[in-house]
Order: structure tokens, then C-alpha cells, then sequence
């Protein structure tokens, strides 16, 4: 999945929130991003499989060690560690779950970790500050986001070879593709648009305007709507998909910057970092319907358990996850996280 942040002045530094996991499930905390704005501590994680164990294995990235951290959520034991580049912040793993790819923001790499040797198998040179990562639904490529080179590193990644440099807006964050795989879109802060990339012909076919500093960004699962949180305009933009215009404007919180699906796709959670709220969008009507305090400050992501009954919000200024009944919107615990690591979040 996925980036999200808060900054002051879309020239200035930006800063995200914190989110880990817990008992079943989660992640994480703020993150970094684009080489106009000043650097911090950030880490991603991302949960998947690693093809032959019966449990699935968490993917921290930290970019105070500068390491992978491999998790077990189900004993919430770290078991293994392994040094990659520097300041590693977005994390992917290939469709087969035999590598993890981690995009190194100070070292311009990214790191293909070997997850059955547990060690990097190689090391592949991107453009400038490296902080999305995203891998294509047939698994076939690894696009990566170079927030300072305001371009795309496209990886194949049978081969782990760099195929291409495709130049898109200023400060490209997001990435996310339609569900069959035939476009990419790609979110720009310092543009205030977002990049359509024709994923065979591998080329910009379009720019959308959007709003004030687009960050996350989610697709339906029919493929035709795409949602973007707009952090200094407070708002998400909806895109019709069918023709790449956005068809309409939904005010939501102050802040917004992560976007996340629900189970199933029906609602569209929008977090709101300066209004400590999530904004529930009906995915169809692309209404508001719902607003829930978080019970934390600054919340930046959202999680679900598989049953969707609980979601897990994380928190950079309280340093907290948060556990919210979704059918009373109550807040359930407060877990305590201490000092937070920060990055976006992607869950396979």
C-alpha cells in the first residue's frame, strides 16, 4: 500500500504519522518523502506470505537501523533482521513471495532481499530519493517512486533489471494500479495532479488535476473510480477511471493524506491527520456518511482485521494505535507504541 504525511508549506518539510502492529495485525508511523522537504525517521511495513510457511510474516522497514525487519504477528517477535540501504522506506514483495524490495531514500537503491536466504540478493540503482514502491498485479514489474528525480524507476523483476526512467509530476508519492493491470496511477505532491501511465506501452498518457497536495490514493475493485486524499486542500478527488476526469470533490477532514479500501471494497476510509477523525466515503455514492474519531492525535493509517470488525489506527503525535469497534464506532483499546517509527503502509 501505500504513503501518507503532514507538512507546512507544500515547499516546506512534510512528516507523517506513526503505525505498528498488534495482536493480529499492523503497522507503522510517519513518512518521508520528497527531496524539497527535510528528512526523518521513517519505516513501512508490509504483511504477506512468504510462499512455502503455513503463516504469513510481516515487512518492517526502519529507517533509524536501516534495516528489513521480519515479524511474526501472531507471537509479535521480530525474527530476523537484515541490513539493507539507507533510510529504507516503502516495501514491496513479489507476487511468488520469494523477495522483498525496499527503496532506499538516502542511498538511491533498492534492496532485493532473498526472504528464503534472508539476506539482500542484489542491489539496484534508482533515481533520486527512492520512497513508493509498487509491483504490478501480474507481478511482471516494480515501479518505484523517486521523489527528488520526479520520475519512476521501472524494474522487471524476473530479472531485478532497470527497463526504464519515466519522468511524471514533481514529487511523485502514491502508486497504484487498475485491478487488470493495464494503467497506473501515480499520485504528485508538488504538482497538485496525478500521472496516468500506460503500464504496456509504459508511457504518461495523461495528467489529472487534482487538489492541494495529492497523497494516497486507492481504485475500487470494478476498476472505476480512484480516490485521492488532498492534504493541504482537505479534500479527496474522485476520478472516473473510464475517463480520467474527476467527476467530483468530497470534503472531508483537515489534512487527509492516508486513503485506505475496506474489506470489500464498499468504503473508502479516509484518515485525517489535523482533525483526529476518519472520514467514511460510500464508495458508490462517494458520500460522506460517516464520521469517527480516532482517539489519538494525528492519525495517518487504517488497518482491518479479515472479519472487517475492528480497524487499527495509527498515530505519530500520540504514538499510538488505536482499536475501533466498526460497528459502534466506540474505541476499544489504546495501544501504546513509544517512540514511533515512520513511513507509509502497504498490506498484500
Amino acid at each position: 500500500m501505500e504513503d501518507f504525511r503532514m507538512r507546512t508549506g507544500k515547499a516546506g518539510w512534510l512528516s507523517i504519522g506513526g503505525i505498528v502492529f498488534a495482536f493480529l495485525i499492523l503497522s507503522l508511523a510517519p513518512i518521508n518523502a520528497w527531496a524539497n522537504h527535510q528528512s526523518r525517521q521513517e519505516a513501512s511495513l508490509l504483511g504477506g506470505a512468504t510462499g512455502d510457511g503455513p503463516s504469513p510474516l510481516f515487512y518492517i522497514t526502519n529507517a533509524t537501523t536501516d534495516d528489513l525487519a521480519i515479524v511474526d504477528p501472531v507471537t509479535q517477535q521480530i525474527v530476523k533482521s537484515i541490513k539493507v540501504g539507507k533510510r529504507p522506506l516503502g516495501v514491496a514483495t513479489t507476487r511468488d513471495g520469494r523477495y522483498a524490495l525496499v527503496a532506499n531514500f538516502d542511498s538511491n537503491s533498492v534492496s532485493v532481499v532473498d526472504l528464503g536466504l534472508l539476506k539482500v540478493a542484489r542491489t539496484v540503482p534508482v533515481g533520486t530519493a527512492p520512497d513508493g514502491i509498487h509491483i504490478s498485479p501480474d507481478g511482471k514489474w516494480a515501479y518505484v517512486a523517486n521523489s527528488a528525480s520526479n520520475d519512476l524507476t521501472i524494474i522487471e523483476t524476473s530479472s531485478f533489471r532497470t527497463v526504464k526512467t519515466l519522468p511524471v509530476g514533481k514529487s511523485p508519492d502514491g502508486i497504484v494500479f487498475t485491478p487488470d493491470g493495464r494503467f497506473a496511477y501515480v499520485t504528485n505532491c508538488d504538482s497538485n495532479n496525478v500521472s496516468v501511465i500506460d503500464a504496456r506501452a509504459q508511457t504518461v498518457v495523461k495528467t489529472i488535476g487534482v487538489g492541494v497536495v495529492p497523497e494516497g490514493i486507492v481504485i475500487t475493485p470494478d476498476g472505476t473510480r480512484a480516490f485521492v486524499a488532498n492534504n493541504i486542500s482537505d479534500d479527496v478527488s474522485v476520478i472516473d477511471l473510464t475517463t480520467n476526469i474527476v467527476v467530483k470533490t468530497i470534503p472531508v477532514g483537515k489534512a487527509p493524506a492516508g486513503v485506505t479500501l475496506g474489506p470489500g471494497g464498499r468504503w473508502v476510509y479516509v484518515a485525517n491527520e489535523k482533525s483526529n477523525s476518519l472520514s467514511v466515503i460510500d464508495a458508490a455514492s462517494a458520500e460522506v456518511v460517516r464520521t469517527l474519531p480516532t482517539g489519538g492525535k494525528f492519525p495517518v493509517d487504517v488497518l482491518f482485521t479479515p472479519d472487517a470488525k475492528q480497524a487499527f489506527v495509527s498515530h505519530r503525535d500520540s504514538s499510538t494505535v488505536t482499536v475501533l469497534d466498526m460497528a459502534t464506532g466506540r474505541v476499544l483499546k489504546s495501544l501504546a507504541m513509544g517512540e514511533s517509527i515512520q513511513e507509509g503502509i502497504a498490506r498484500r
